[in-house]
């Protein structure tokens, strides 16, 4: 490789040979390798598949980066392995989001989001031995609390467990498994209590009929409402208001 080559793996990734030497990645490492450096990789065991990211930063621009944020273009890695930042990763999904959205349209703005990641690989990188408490790694508290955040705010989409994976780079089984043990619930039924919450404030503050709320709140259809609805609550949403204006009525009856 010509340029600095970096990683970010996602999960655990098959043996790679590096010079003479045989390395196991962890899940949720960076690896930071330097120009001239030659890899190989061994094919991962099941034929398993591994989510990662790959990042090929120019020479002359990582320099021209460590020149004006470290006060040296003279860049070595010391540690292969190094753990990846929280602000490395929205870092990455900026750019995604611009350069899926909006192309080439405004280059000052990918060229600065650019720079961002550029500068952040290097920090992560060259900070290797700093504690994980002092760089803001993400642990699973981390993945929950992001997971939760995406779902508080495209509840009203058809998202589904593999949107919510895309978004915060893990698989769809361990994060199953590790927001269950983290919450007590599998994220599908999250979700659904997510969207009947909202449901019954549609229901309490304004007449929204059962289809709009449906519609609002991400379920398939009114049908599909009702039926999580009732499992839920014990009653048909149809009840549920009918409930909620005899209440209403009896407290005006008071006044």
């Amino acid at each position: 490789m010509e340029d600095y080559h970096f990683i970010l793996f996602h999960s655990t990734p098959p043996r790679a040979k590096i010079g003479d030497e045989e390395f196991q990645f962890k899940k949720g490492s960076l690896v930071s390798l330097e120009p001239g450096t030659e890899i190989a990789v061994y094919p991962h065991e099941n034929n398993q598949l591994c989510q990662y990211v790959s990042i090929s930063v120019k020479k002359s621009f990582a320099e021209k980066i460590a020149l004006e944020a470290f006060g040296s273009n003279k860049i070595k890695f010391d540690r292969l392995e190094n753990t990846y930042s929280r602000q490395l990763l929205e870092s990455i999904k900026n750019f995604e989001f611009e350069l899926s959205n909006f192309g080439n349209k405004y280059p000052i703005m990918l060229q600065s989001i650019a720079t961002q990641i550029a500068f952040l690989l290097l920090r992560d990188t060259l900070a290797g031995s700093v504690g994980y408490g002092e760089l803001g790694i993400m642990n699973d508290d981390d993945y929950v609390t992001r997971a939760i955040d995406y779902m508080k705010k495209y509840y009203s989409c058809s998202i589904t467990i593999d949107d919510i994976c895309r978004a915060i780079y893990l698989s769809p089984s361990y994060f199953s498994r590790m927001f269950k043990n983290k919450t007590g619930m599998s994220p599908y039924k999250f979700l659904l209590e997510l969207r009947i919450a909202k449901a019954k404030e549609l229901f309490s503050g304004s007449n929204f009929s059962i289809e709009e709320a449906a519609r609002l709140c991400g379920f398939a259809n009114s049908g599909h409402l009702s039926t999580v609805f009732k499992k839920s609550e014990g009653l048909s949403p149809s009840d549920y208001k009918k409930r909620l204006q005899l209440i209403l009525y009896v407290d005006n009856m008071k006044k």
